[in-house]
């Protein structure tokens, strides 16, 4: 036996592959296997991917929806969170992936230019403009934290002067 045998990764199934739709130039760059649902989680180059355990794609998002993602190596646990407050999802990975770096690089991709500030209540809004990784379209969000209002005019107009200096600057 080799002192450095490398250990060769089982392929993406078929199925799973084929169920997720792929654009002209897109690829499939990593993928990991949900221990709990037996699903696949699959990022490609524009969108992060969900097939369930029947080979069905559940939902693709593009890449510019995920807020952010955390990985627990202890308990394999990868969560990703969504722009906009949509539920996060959740996937327990126990098998060696790059799809935790993965997730990181493509979040950042997205990301051309950001601003944040707290609020008088010490509460964090970000402002955001973001890049379509699909179409190259340039695109705002203004993300409030937990606990800050956007409906509070004071942040709405702190958010909108933000924003209006990151369009300036990206020449939007």
């Amino acid at each position: 036996m080799p002192l450095f045998e490398r250990r060769r990764r089982a392929p993406l199934p078929t199925d799973v592959r084929d169920a997720v739709s792929l654009a002209a130039g897109e690829k499939v760059l990593a993928w990991a296997r949900d221990e709990e649902s037996s699903g696949h989680v699959v990022a490609t180059t524009h969108h992060l991917a969900f097939v369930d355990a029947g080979g069905s794609l559940a939902w693709e998002r593009p890449w510019h929806e995920a807020e952010s993602g955390t990985w627990t190596g202890e308990t394999g646990l990868l969560t990703v969170l969504w722009v906009g407050h949509r539920a996060p999802e959740q996937w327990r990975v126990t098998e060696p992936s790059l799809l935790q770096q993965t997730l990181r690089e493509r979040i950042q991709a997205s990301v051309v230019i950001a601003d944040e500030f707290r609020t008088r209540s010490r509460r964090t809004v970000r402002v955001v403009i973001r890049q379509d990784l699909a179409t190259g379209r340039l695109l705002e969000q203004t993300i409030p934290g937990k606990g800050a209002s956007l409906e509070d005019p004071e942040v709405a107009a702190e958010a909108a002067e933000r924003l209006a200096r990151l369009r300036t600057e990206v020449g939007l």
